[in-house]
């Protein structure tokens, strides 16, 4: 691999044998390096390749604004995230994460605190990924001495589940956004009452989550059980009234529809809350 940009002495950025760039980093591995030179592979540490030349040359700009113990500590939490996920995250979150961590540490510096609106929702139905972003903070605190409110674990989980998903952001919050609002819905029923302190809840929220980022990602499919549709309707028409609300909010919010098959599974599933929770009184 040839060595295109010295970053820093311990950042490069780099061709590979097929001419795509990548963005190499290994202790000392820019140090009396030069553009065209041979590199020094067995120095290197961790090697970014991102998606685009776009985002490859953000993460070089990046990269050179900021310390490299900064760089580091950002790339043991996506690390730590990868391990503790078990899940192969876009490599874009090299980018995100680092670009988010660098500007919240210089802000709170600042005396600028923000408050994550979905702290909460993030908390529910991301708990793993929240779990990541209280690791975070711990490890931020232990390094920079810097003390970020619980909000800032949420705002971090949303950058992973961003990764997880490989979806912007701004799609990730809206998602987020729609899961809070469906709760509401439900909770606001008349017709049913949900126990969100039994156990089955927890897994109710963790179907809901996957159901909602179908619908935003147009996964949906036409009902194969027309048959049990019409069960479920019958016997249980409360919780599937509730459903056909849920899926009418999604459609205006997702600009996907919402299939039969989809409004069935919900309502099994808020009648399957009801229940468990009149077993546990």
């Amino acid at each position: 691999m040839k060595i295109l940009r010295v970053i820093n002495n311990n950042v490069v950025s780099c061709l590979d044998e097929t001419g795509r760039e990548s963005v190499a980093m290994g202790k000392g591995l820019g140090f009396a390096s030069r553009p065209g030179m041979e590199l020094a592979s067995e120095k290197v540490e961790k090697l970014f390749y991102l998606e685009t030349q776009s985002e490859t040359d953000r993460l070089k700009d990046l990269f050179s604004s900021i310390s490299e113990e900064q760089i580091e500590l950002c790339s043991r939490i996506i690390a730590y995230a990868g391990d503790s996920l078990s899940q192969l995250l876009n490599p874009s979150i090299y980018l995100t994460l680092t670009d988010h961590i660098n500007f919240a540490i210089s802000r709170i510096k600042q005396g600028i605190i923000f408050h994550n609106a979905l702290l909460t929702e993030v908390r529910t139905f991301y708990p793993r990924e929240f779990a990541v972003g209280k690791y975070a903070l711990e490890l931020i605190r232990n390094t920079t001495g810097v003390v970020f409110p619980e909000d800032e674990a949420s705002s971090i989980a949303l950058h992973l589940v961003n990764a997880e998903l490989d979806n912007s952001i701004s799609e990730t919050v809206k998602i987020t956004q729609a899961l809070h609002d469906i709760l509401e819905i439900l909770r606001q029923s008349k017709e049913i009452s949900l126990q969100e302190d039994s156990t089955y809840f927890d897994e109710f929220t963790v179907n809901l989550k996957f159901l909602v980022i179908r619908v935003f990602n147009g996964q949906e499919k036409d009902c194969q059980s027309p048959n049990l549709m019409q069960v479920v309707k019958t016997s249980y028409p409360a919780e599937y009234s509730c459903a056909a609300l849920v899926a009418e909010y999604l459609e205006k919010q997702s600009q996907h529809s919402v299939s039969e098959e989809t409004k069935v599974y919900l309502a099994m599933n808020i009648r399957r809350v009801i229940e468990y929770s009149k077993q546990t009184d």
